[in-house]
């Protein structure tokens, strides 16, 4: 097949004075869109360079380009509905994408639309509130300590060390800097005191599968309140453990029952949301143990050494082609229609 691969790069000049650190953190180096292309033209395919924006129109409005599909993992430009953004103009123009539409990629990216259509499904998520981008801090009627971050931003944007508050006046001093740094709401939430997990996900409705469940543990557990916040995942070599599922269950982190739960809790949101191909799923246990939903990536990052799915799938015995192979499997069963009536999401 011709695919095409859409994506945004980082700028060569980082944020502007004044602006958070993290402005451009979700967007991709170079070495990803290498390594992705690739695998693709490994697995036989032949590869185009589209990009994002302009260039990108101007590509596709070419008389007689033929593309058989485009592999996209372009995070766009602008508010909350950015990620949508190239699924809806390839929709408008025929061309099949891998992953996620645009009201699934929408509804994901804003955490708090999420957790209350999470909710609505019967998916167990923390008590929350969200404060608008220009509101003032009420009455929050939530149990300390909370956790705060940006309702719309992705890859531990605006997630901080101090991100967990522990009483009113580092909430007020946490929500107003979010505000004003990323200008949106901002989500709180009862903080999960029990392990976090992340859940890979590729396929489709019933025939979805668990990559593997990963533990994100500090090398150096300090006593306080662990966050895979931006300064960790930044300097995750040094500072974090990635424990894969055969670890977990030897050394009696997790038993069959938890880890069963928590993969079928990552499988119910993959299929509730109407995710496609792949996904990424944050869980974080309560204090009686229980998953909890945390958020769903239904557009992960896909850098070959860094990036959480992939580290998942390498943990678990694939080679990065396997993992692109498998995406882009899943999504061309899926443009072919032979599995149109399993990726439709369930009825409720």
């Amino acid at each position: 097949m011709r695919l095409g691969l859409t994506f945004n790069l980082k700028p060569e000049l980082g944020p502007s004075p004044g602006e958070p650190i993290d402005r451009f953190e979700e967007f991709d180096s170079v070495e990803t869109v290498d390594a992705i292309d690739r695998a693709l033209r490994g697995l036989g395919h032949e590869v185009e360079r589209l990009g994002w924006g302009e260039p990108l129109l101007a590509a596709l409005a070419e008389p007689g380009r033929r593309l058989d599909g485009v592999f996209n993992f372009a995070e766009g430009v602008g508010g909350r509905g950015r990620e949508s953004q190239i699924p809806a103009v390839l929709e408008v123009l025929g061309i099949p994408n891998t992953g996620s539409g645009p009201f699934a990629l929408a509804l994901a990216l804003d955490k708090g639309v999420a957790k209350i259509f999470a909710a609505a499904h019967g998916i167990r998520t923390a008590p929350f509130q969200i404060v608008g981008a220009d509101e003032t801090l009420g009455l929050v009627e939530l149990a300390y300590p909370l956790f705060v971050k940006p309702v719309a931003e992705g890859s531990s944007m605006g997630i901080r060390k101090n991100s967990v508050c522990h009483d009113e006046a580092a909430l007020r001093e946490r929500v107003a800097r979010l505000q004003r740094d990323y200008r949106q709401a901002v989500l709180i939430e009862e903080f999960l005191s029990g392990d976090e997990f992340t859940v890979g996900v590729v396929g489709n409705g019933a025939a979805a599968e668990v990559v593997g469940v990963m533990q994100v543990t500090p090398r150096v557990p300090d006593g306080q309140d662990f966050v895979y916040s931006l300064e960790v995942k930044r300097d995750y070599l040094n500072q974090v453990r990635y424990v894969m599922t055969d670890e977990l269950l030897q050394s009696g982190r997790l038993d069959e029952a938890r880890l069963a739960a928590i993969r079928g809790l990552a499988l119910d949101v993959h299929r509730v949301f109407g995710c496609r191909d792949l996904s990424r799923i944050d869980i974080r246990c309560d204090r009686r143990g229980d998953p909890n939903f945390i958020e769903v990536n239904p557009l992960p990052g896909l850098h070959p050494v860094s990036s959480d799915l992939v580290i998942i799938a390498r943990g678990h015995g694939w080679s990065y082609e396997q993992l692109i192979g498998r995406i882009i499997g899943a999504a061309t069963q899926r443009w072919s229609g032979l599995d149109r009536l399993q990726s439709s999401p369930p009825e409720h």
